[in-house]
């Protein structure tokens, strides 16, 4: 984290250096005012950030300032400085007298100049033709009211008359002089009344509060934003790397090899994200402090000052404020993603030690919804990267992709809630129950180009299923997504009610969302239980899928013209257990229990 100054830093009366948290002073530890973070560091500590270069680092928001006349060529904060000599009257301290040669301890200061005032100076004031009609508060007085009633005398330093005008063009208060020498409106200088200057800044300097209020809550949620992910990355970090250290340690000696290289994995994969997600987290915060830190500091700011030291800090800071809304933090791309680790082989392991395990990212990312969706649900494309295995093993559910509230026990499924809560890895599905199979079908890359697998899918109904309710489905697709309707791309095969008879259900069929086919199975009513054994076969050389019956062959639905050219992920929803309790068996290779050498006749 850089050196960032919070809000809390900027103490009630800005009497204090929110770098050395030293009381400013009129001689040595002078309020010196930063454009970039409308703040005042005092000078010496500039003069540490400076090392004696012109180039000055901001150390609030790091900004690099070039000053040629170095950290002196920056200007006082009179607002800064008024409040300290308020203080001092407040307190009883020494203030020297403005005019007295001799600085003797002032008692007064008069209304209409501003200058304070010691006892013979006084005594002058009051006799002098110019000025013995003036108003004059002692400093006794003074201690009843508040600062924003303290004046100090504001006149220009370099015609010595009062400050009366403000030049838009400079964004500098001027006298009558300066409007006839250096800011001439015959020279396309912009100069109005200091009253009307005042009033046209306050507003639009009320405008950009209410927009960096706005900001400041949009930073916020960010911020809450980029922690949750931050936090599900190490979370699934964290549960990748236990399930990893579990599964290798109990096949001990043989296995100590390849838990090293999927560790290392781990950690590859994550830092990536870790490092983007921080970065993003970082700039979020560094802007965030600078818009409350400025803002909180512009309005204390404005609330000591008077019209003119008002209009002067409005126009020190509105460029800065105005930058600030338009500055962003470093986005990231994704909605969620994280590490998982894939226990796909350990059943085979015997077999294929060499090739056990693997490390998976997987990153949920916003795409193009269907219209038939609200955008106040969530559509998030799945990617799991590498997809593949290292070797062709059997089908079983990936555990770390499924939603929180199902059971996921190797190539079984159920909608049954685990006993123990599954961890919030950022690699779960998260908007239906639902979860993906541990590796893709890759038919192209299969003997005789054809993939065949089996699902046996049981349900027992606990009450009537409502109208239009799915109690399981169970999708073939290359674009899985995580979204609370039905998967739109690919076969999806479900079990819901009947589309004209409400008092069954069917099996239904469809192919990138249009049905092909319905199948009543059973009543909807509860206390029904039915079996449903299915078989996909993937024929990768005629283009062409088939959902087929493994209890007597009975071809549901066939598809042609399939492109197979992607990898196609198995994917299974279970409904709720309110309603129905649902179970599905993945199998795979030598556990199919049919053959279907017929399948097209």
């Amino acid at each position: 984290m850089s050196d960032l100054v919070s809000v809390a830093a900027i103490k009630d009366l800005l009497t204090e250096c929110p770098i050395c948290t030293e009381h400013f002073d009129d001689s040595i530890r002078i309020p010196r005012h930063m454009p970039c973070c409308v703040q005042s560091i005092c000078q010496p500590c500039l003069e540490t950030y400076s090392g004696g270069n012109t180039t000055i680092p901001c150390p609030i928001c790091l900004h690099q300032h070039n000053l040629p006349g170095g950290v002196k060529s920056l200007p006082k904060e009179t607002v800064i400085l008024k409040t300290l000599d308020y203080l001092k009257i407040q307190k009883g301290l020494h203030l020297p007298c403005t005019d007295c040669p001799d600085k003797e301890t002032a008692q007064a200061q008069c209304d209409n100049c501003g200058v304070f005032l010691c006892s013979i100076c006084l005594n002058a004031h009051r006799r002098n033709v110019a000025t013995k009609t003036h108003t004059i508060v002692t400093f006794d007085e003074m201690k009843g009211r508040p600062v924003q009633s303290f004046r100090r005398r504001h006149q220009c330093s370099q015609h010595q008359q009062p400050l009366q005008f403000y030049c838009h063009t400079c964004t500098k208060v001027v006298c009558v002089s300066c409007t006839v020498v250096d800011h001439d409106k015959g020279k396309g200088h912009n100069v109005v009344s200091v009253d009307e200057a005042h009033q046209e800044l306050s507003k639009s300097t009320e405008d950009v509060f209410v927009k960096m209020n706005a900001k400041s809550e949009s930073l916020r949620k960010t911020e809450a934003e980029l922690i949750q992910k931050l936090e599900n990355i190490e979370m699934s970090k964290r549960v990748a790397t236990h399930d990893i250290n579990k599964t290798f340690d109990n096949l001990a000696i043989e296995l100590k090899q390849r838990r090293a290289v999927l560790l290392s994995d781990v950690e590859h994969k994550s830092a990536q994200n870790l490092q983007m997600t921080e970065e993003s987290l970082e700039s979020t915060r560094v802007l965030q402090a600078r818009v409350k830190s400025s803002t909180e500091y512009t309005k204390l700011m404005r609330s000591k000052a008077d019209r003119i030291e008002d209009l002067q800090v409005m126009g020190s800071s509105a460029a800065s404020l105005r930058a600030m809304l338009d500055d962003t933090p470093q986005e990231v791309s994704f909605v969620r993603t994280g590490v998982n680790f894939v226990e796909a082989n350990i059943h085979h392991l015997r077999d294929s030690i060499k090739a056990a395990g693997m490390v998976r990212s997987v990153t949920f990312s916003p795409t193009e919804r269907p219209t038939i969706l609200p955008d106040s649900k969530a559509y998030n494309a799945i990617v799991l990267d590498p997809a593949e295995l290292p070797t062709d093993p059997m089908l079983e559910w990936d555990p770390g992709t499924a939603r929180r509230g199902i059971s996921v026990s190797g190539r079984v499924v159920t909608n049954t809630p685990p006993t123990t809560p599954s961890p919030d890895t950022g690699c779960r599905i998260q908007e239906c129950n639902s979860v993906l199979a541990s590796r893709p079908l890759m038919v192209g890359n299969s003997p005789g180009q054809q993939c065949i697998y089996q699902l046996n899918l049981g349900f027992s109904v606990k009450e009537t299923i409502p109208d239009k309710c799915m109690m399981l489905e169970t999708v073939l697709t290359p674009t899985p997504v995580d979204a609370s309707i039905g998967q739109l791309t690919g076969l999806s095969v479900r079990v819901a009610t009947c589309p004209d008879d409400k008092q069954k259900l069917c099996l239904r069929v469809a192919y990138n969302n249009t049905f092909l086919s319905d199948t009543p199975l059973t009543q909807n009513r509860g206390g029904q239980s039915h079996d449903l054994p299915l078989c996909f076969v993937l024929d990768g050389a005629n283009n062409k899928l088939s959902v087929i019956s493994a209890a007597d062959n009975t071809v549901y639905t066939t598809v042609t013209d399939v492109d197979f050219d992607r990898p196609m992920w198995v994917m299974m929803y279970v409904g709720y257990p309110d309603y129905v309790d649902v179970t599905g068996e993945l199998l795979s290779g030598h556990n199919v229990t049919r053959s279907f050498k017929d399948y097209n006749r």
